[in-house]
């Protein structure tokens, strides 16, 4: 992830904060309030990384905002360094952006693109896995270059019946198991769940949206605003912004502001 702006004017408010992870935190990782009581040693007090556990409503729990700074078990001193009541240790510190309002931009990653599974048609997309009535309106790209649809851009017009999406647009060729497609939700929405890194939103094969107390404020194709008039309508294809869709997104449950 990466700073874009803030919802009220403000310039980045950074601050040197306490920080944890058995391994690892990178830069643009978005971190949260670790949940963990004191006496428990690693990551009481501590911020964290912002995916706790696959569960989406886990995700950026008293967020904070992102970290500009690479720490690791090398850093001085470590960022698995434990802090309890018995021993006394040095915090492990890192930059973070702690804006309440700030709007990061996070990359859509096209690694975990969904599989389809045969659909013999041009107007439907069946992923194993999808839960019926839980990505309606969500954008859909084909990002798989040997798909017969690869570029294509459309939106779920209906997710009614488990495993299968149906699309706003016909699509050009028969929809087939050499296409791939990542389905990411659309502005005022919550996003999908954000990767193991907490640095891009990932692609899952249960629904569009989750519960991740995230907000998306907009989202971009290739570097442009994704507009319905524009991206949403028949042959239209995206080759070269397959490799480039983002959302920008706010914490709704933030540990400085506003907690829903």
């Amino acid at each position: 992830m990466k700073w874009s702006y803030d919802l009220c004017g403000a310039e980045p408010i950074i601050k040197d904060m306490p920080v944890y992870d058995a391994a690892a935190l990178a830069y643009g990782e978005l971190l949260m309030l670790s949940a963990g009581d004191f006496s428990a040693g690693g990551g009481a007090n501590c911020l964290v990384t912002a995916v706790p556990s696959t569960v989406g409503a886990d995700m950026a729990v008293n967020a904070c905002g992102i970290c500009l700074e690479d720490k690791d078990t090398d850093s001085s001193p470590s960022v698995d360094t434990a802090i309890n009541t018995t021993v006394a240790q040095p915090v492990c510190m890192a930059k973070v952006i702690i804006n309440p309002f700030a709007v990061y931009r996070a990359a859509v990653s096209t690694a975990d693109a969904l599989s389809v599974a045969s659909s013999a048609n041009t107007s439907e997309v069946c992923v194993t896995g999808f839960v019926s009535d839980l990505s309606d309106g969500c954008w859909v790209a084909f990002t798989a270059s040997a798909g017969p649809n690869y570029g294509s851009v459309t939106r779920i017009v209906s997710s009614g019946t488990t495993g299968t999406l149906d699309l706003t647009q016909v699509q050009t060729s028969t929809i087939t198991t050499a296409d791939e497609v990542v389905v990411f939700s659309p502005k005022l929405m919550n996003p999908n769940v954000m990767n193991t890194a907490a640095t891009m939103i990932a692609s899952q094969s249960t629904a569009g949206y989750a519960a991740t107390n995230l907000r998306v404020v907009e989202n971009y194709i290739g570097g442009e605003i994704m507009k319905e008039s524009v991206h949403d309508r028949p042959g239209y294809k995206n080759k070269n912004g397959m490799n480039h869709i983002e959302q920008e997104v706010m914490m709704k449950d933030h540990m400085f502001g506003v907690q829903e």
